[in-house]
């Protein structure tokens, strides 16, 4: 398992954890009856209210974020499996982490179910309720991205990282719309790391910007498990499992989105930010 370097702030963590048990094969959580709602607030996303807004565009932050990563790593064989599109002849290649995938049990519960996701990655189980309290899920607020480093922190590495060089989990936050080419290049280059090292991450996105025939705005978190790269080590295509019960993955091809659209998702949420 890699090492996780910090370059942020640390916060002071909760005291405790949940009841930890190994993920039993399958397992994973379904939305519990008469959880759904009929109004889109609580229909799987944390909502803000909708605006007009142009739909999202085509640009080259792909190529400008692939060009300003630092260092690219040597090509190596994927350590899991193949995605789609892999093609020895050109150069492509897929890095893909299988994960058991988690719906979340309320309309709020984005958090709780991909840390019950990222926890599953590791051997561990915990009940998305129990994954609630210890991550402050709120309602109103959702999950802190800074909880979610934490929790991940203690439970897969045992304590939260003491400094800089200790393994850990990190956190890190912007502001909605101002993520800068070098912000998105720091993250692909983290994503990458991870993956090729054999972990899984979660990003928040803005919900409308990823699923635009969702009529719906608002922070959501999603799990990261899985990148394209071209010839060249860039990223073509990112892979998430979605823990909210609208997304319906028809077929493999629908966890797969191209690296514009998704850093543009992210920079375009309430609240930019993810945990590596």
């Amino acid at each position: 398992m890699k090492r996780k370097w910090m370059t942020v702030v640390w916060l002071v963590c909760l005291a405790g954890c949940g009841s930890m048990q190994p993920m039993q094969p399958g397992e994973h959580n379904e939305p519990a009856d008469g959880e759904k709602s009929d109004t889109r607030a609580d229909e799987g996303f944390v909502t803000a209210p909708l605006a007009e807004e142009d739909p999202v565009q085509d640009t080259d932050t792909y190529a400008e974020a692939n060009a300003a990563l630092s260092d690219p790593a040597a090509e190596t064989e994927s350590p899991e499996a193949e995605g789609p599109n892999a093609n020895e002849d050109t150069g492509i290649r897929t890095i893909v982490h299988p994960v058991t995938r988690s719906i979340q049990e309320t309309g709020w519960y984005c958090g709780p179910a991909v840390m019950q996701m990222l926890l599953g990655h590791y051997g561990l189980y915990a009940a998305q309720t129990d994954l609630a309290a210890l991550l402050n899920t709120s309602r109103v607020t959702g999950t802190e991205y800074a909880d979610m480093a934490r929790v991940a922190s203690v439970h897969v590495f045992g304590q939260e990282p003491a400094d800089d060089r200790a393994s850990g989990f990190r956190a890190w936050t912007g502001t909605t719309g101002q993520m800068t080419v070098q912000d998105h290049a720091q993250f692909l280059d983290r994503m990458r790391q991870d993956l090729e090292g054999g972990d899984v991450l979660s990003a928040a996105v803005d919900v409308h910007a990823l699923y635009p025939d969702l009529a719906i705005h608002g922070s959501h978190v999603v799990l990261v498990n899985g990148i394209e790269l071209d010839e060249g080590g860039g990223i073509r295509q990112i892979r998430i499992e979605d823990p909210s019960y609208l997304v319906d993955y028809a077929s493999e091809e629908d966890h797969w989105f191209a690296t514009d659209r998704f850093l543009e998702a992210m920079n375009r949420c309430p609240e930019p930010g993810y945990i590596w």
